[in-house]
């Protein structure tokens, strides 16, 4: 007596020397997906949030705007500027993987 095979038997995937099917197999791939935007998320937030709070906390009212942009400009040539520009770049860029990831998802 042999059985009929399930429809989705023939869409397993071996994983870690398991055999999981592709409803897990998608789980996974959206887990990972979610993990990789929160951060990125989390980056981008710090680096869009943290030179604001410090430009507005030490912002002089009184400088024309072009001084205002010098005083900006030479803020992101110092070490806490460029940390900034790498969390929003790292940021975005864990974001563009997480989409990746969700490509390799099937009906």
């Amino acid at each position: 007596m042999s059985e009929t095979p399930s429809p989705d038997s023939s869409r397993r995937y071996i994983v870690r020397r398991r055999v999981i099917g592709k409803n897990a197999r998608n789980d996974r791939i959206r887990y990972r997906a979610t993990f990789l935007n929160t951060i990125g998320t989390s980056l981008v937030m710090l680096g869009f949030f943290l030179p604001g709070i410090r430009l507005y906390d030490r912002y002089d009212y009184r400088l024309t705007q072009s001084e205002a942009l010098d005083v900006i400009w030479r803020y992101f040539q110092t070490e806490p500027g460029v940390a900034s520009l790498g969390a929003l770049t790292l940021g975005f860029a864990l974001h563009w993987i997480a989409i990746g990831h969700l490509g390799k998802l099937e009906d």
